[in-house]
């Protein structure tokens, strides 16, 4: 009885903040942290980062989470990747490169596709894509695939997509001056923090 009533008082549905920090990698910014929903970045799910284009500096962004999945027994993934994105990732010393896979889907085959087979595959901790395109379905089937393989999935899209409606539940958008903003599903923005 005494167990009922303490389970009652702390509403014990709620998950804890025990659980929710397991569920989440700290972004190596407090105010990032603070700015993302679950205090962190998600360790399974669907994240999309929109730049200005394809030559803007996203991986400082995402880096310090990067090293600590690299400690893991899985891979992390970048599927079409930019060389500035490449460049990032293996000039980082701290990232065990030995756990780094670099995919070029052939053109028969589209870099959704490919994530979302690796996302699914749970072999990955993080897949890292540059499809040059999107759809909402395509986020939902991204979302599930990640949630089955438990993994991360960032997706990088360009200027002007933010507009588009998406299925990814997170989507930041990132600014050449540093400045980031936090999108809702229909690109309006919820917040924004200079880091």
């Amino acid at each position: 009885m005494k167990t009922a009533n303490t389970l009652h008082h702390k509403n014990a549905w709620e998950p804890s903040s025990a659980t929710v920090s397991s569920l989440v990698v700290p972004s190596g910014s407090r105010t990032l942290d603070d700015m993302l929903p679950a205090g962190g970045w998600p360790k399974s799910g669907i994240v999309e980062i929109i730049l200005a284009d394809a030559y803007s500096e996203a991986m400082g962004l995402i880096m310090p989470a990067l090293v600590r999945f690299s400690r893991q027994r899985r891979w992390l993934a970048l599927v079409n990747p930019t060389y500035p994105a490449r460049t990032g990732l293996f000039t980082e010393d701290a990232v065990r490169h030995e756990r780094v896979l670099t995919v070029n889907p052939h053109p028969g085959r589209s870099a959704l596709w490919t994530a979302e087979s690796l996302l699914r595959a749970g072999e990955c901790s993080v897949v890292m894509a540059w499809p040059n395109c999107s759809t909402e379905l395509m986020g939902k089937r991204l979302e599930r695939a990640a949630a089955h393989g438990k993994a991360l999935g960032i997706l990088f899209s360009y200027e002007g997509r933010q507009s588009h409606p998406s299925g990814v539940a997170l989507r930041l958008k990132l600014e050449s001056g540093g400045a980031v903003y936090l999108l809702n599903s229909q690109g309006e923005v919820l917040a924004g923090e200079v880091l």
